[in-house]
């Protein structure tokens, strides 16, 4: 069993690092980067941990690999503290290695090694759940201590890790003694620093993150069936089919080994899970539910060690269906996707150094933006410079925001990038002059617009100033420390 396990464990890593290599960089992925280059405290609508990790990651190399050894490390963490926890608790050395095989072979393992908020959220509150049980179990008070710090980072990785504080106080509720007060107190005293330093750095830049999560980004309200039943399905795969037929096979046994051992990872998975699927109905990220989803494989201690096998062995089949099909997509040439609606998206991620190539000649008397952030993300990924963002009305990824100033723009010459159809009306009012040409690469068109003479104070009055009322519309109980936007481009505003 040990052969197979270090067998398996390496075989796992090696296909991640070589999906991280060849994998072409994302549009999320891009927009972390440009985290990284510009290091804060918080961002416009995420905590900060991705930027900080990509910061450090950054000394390692530019290439995206490099970024990418984060997620494979910390696949790596959790399977190893998987076997160490599973073998500590229930003194099983084979049952504990079949388990961490299960995780390492699962496609929410094999698949996770992209760059995402979710990257450093799936590590801290997996340590953070970890040292909790300990803490429960032991009745230690340091403990309580450290997973208090450790959600805290979690905090800063992504808000959902709130979802983990309302299962560790389901779980205090469920072990109720005279020290659970305390030891509540505790744990919330080691996440205290990094909520308050989330804090200060909204009511010092806007509510920017208060403002994305809760208003901007919520505009449809309604509720369907079709979304829930879509979360659902996605939870059956996450899960595999397998694992759940077997948990459900074997449920009695199962729900008298959580009660007789206190195993607490199984309220961390499904109180945090069940939360989320309520809100399916009204909207969801199918991504939300992935760090919780390591605790689930706890529940297999109390499976026959042949039934973990089987797990093993079905997981393993599903997750080089993924890998075949995947190396199959990426050895086609690209060409063969040139009639599908997202080629020129495509083209940029793969190509476009190409298409930097083509706009060089511009750069003296140009100053370089684009349409959206995803674009420009992208395109400061392959050229290694900063691309703004120029009348974009997105709500996401407004991070631009604060970084560029289009004061400093006034009067210059603007290069404006667009994977689809430019119309010179669109821009005239902000330039004296503006053309529009069209780039080829790889038969994807781009258009770029040539706008000479920058109006800044048309581009504030026409543009920022919808900005403003859409996305800066802070309400009046929030108080407001600082504002980089009023700063910028409103200083008069009351």
């Amino acid at each position: 069993m040990e052969r197979h396990f270090k067998k398996i464990f390496a075989v796992t890593v090696i296909v991640k690092l070589i999906l991280a290599y060849f994998f072409p960089i994302t549009s999320d992925e891009a927009y972390f980067l440009t985290w990284g280059k510009n290091l804060d405290i918080n961002y416009y609508d995420h905590p900060p941990m991705t930027g900080w990790i990509v910061y450090l990651f950054s000394f390692s190399g530019k290439h995206i690999f490099f970024y990418r050894l984060f997620p494979i490390i910390c696949g790596v963490i959790v399977a190893i503290a998987i076997y160490l926890i599973v073998r500590d608790i229930f003194k099983d050395e084979d049952r504990a290695r079949l388990i961490a095989m299960a995780f390492l072979v699962a496609p929410l393992n094999i698949l996770f090694a992209l760059i995402s908020t979710d990257t450093p959220l799936f590590l801290f509150v997996f340590l953070a759940g970890a040292f909790f049980y300990y803490a429960v179990n032991l009745r230690r008070g340091y403990l309580f201590l450290v997973s208090g710090i450790l959600l805290g980072l979690a905090v800063l990785s992504k808000y959902f890790a709130g979802l983990l504080l309302i299962a560790f106080g389901g779980c205090l509720v469920i072990k109720w003694n005279r020290d659970t007060i305390r030891n509540g107190l505790i744990l919330l005293f080691g996440a205290a620093p990094f909520v308050l330093l989330n804090l200060y750095w909204n009511y010092n830049s806007c509510w920017s993150n208060v403002m994305f999560n809760i208003f901007n980004r919520h505009e449809d309200v309604s509720l369907e069936l079709g979304r829930f039943l879509t979360f659902l399905v996605f939870q059956l795969y996450l899960a595999t089919p397998w694992l759940i037929y077997y948990l459900a096979k074997n449920m009695g046994t199962v729900k008298a080994g959580i009660k007789r051992d206190n195993n607490l990872f199984f309220h961390m998975y499904l109180i945090p899970i069940s939360i989320i699927g309520l809100i399916a109905f009204h909207r969801t990220g199918l991504h939300w539910v992935l760090s919780f989803y390591p605790f689930l494989f706890f529940l297999l201690v109390y499976l026959d060690k042949e039934q973990i096998l089987r797990i093993v062995k079905y997981s393993a089949i599903f997750s080089l269906i993924h890998i075949a099909t995947i190396t199959a997509i990426l050895s086609l040439p690209i060409e063969t996707f040139k009639k599908h609606r997202k080629y020129s998206d495509i083209v940029m991620g793969f190509h476009g150094d190409e298409i930097y190539n083509k706009l060089k000649k511009y750069r003296d008397r140009y100053a370089f933006g684009t349409t959206s952030y995803a674009t420009a993300a992208i395109m400061a990924y392959h050229s290694g410079e900063s691309f703004f963002v120029f009348g974009s009305g997105s709500k996401h990824g407004r991070n631009d925001d604060k970084v560029m100033d289009f004061r400093e723009l006034d009067g210059r010459n603007i290069l404006i990038l667009k994977n689809k159809k430019l119309k010179e009306r669109d821009y005239r009012d902000y330039f004296k002059r503006i053309r529009v040409e069209t780039i080829k690469v790889h038969q994807a068109s781009f258009d770029i617009a040539l706008g000479e003479g920058f109006n800044y104070q048309k581009y504030r009055e026409l543009y920022l100033t919808r900005i403003l009322q859409k996305y800066y519309n802070i309400p009046k109980f929030l108080p407001v420390g600082d504002c980089f936007f009023y700063n910028k481009y409103f200083p008069k505003r009351e």
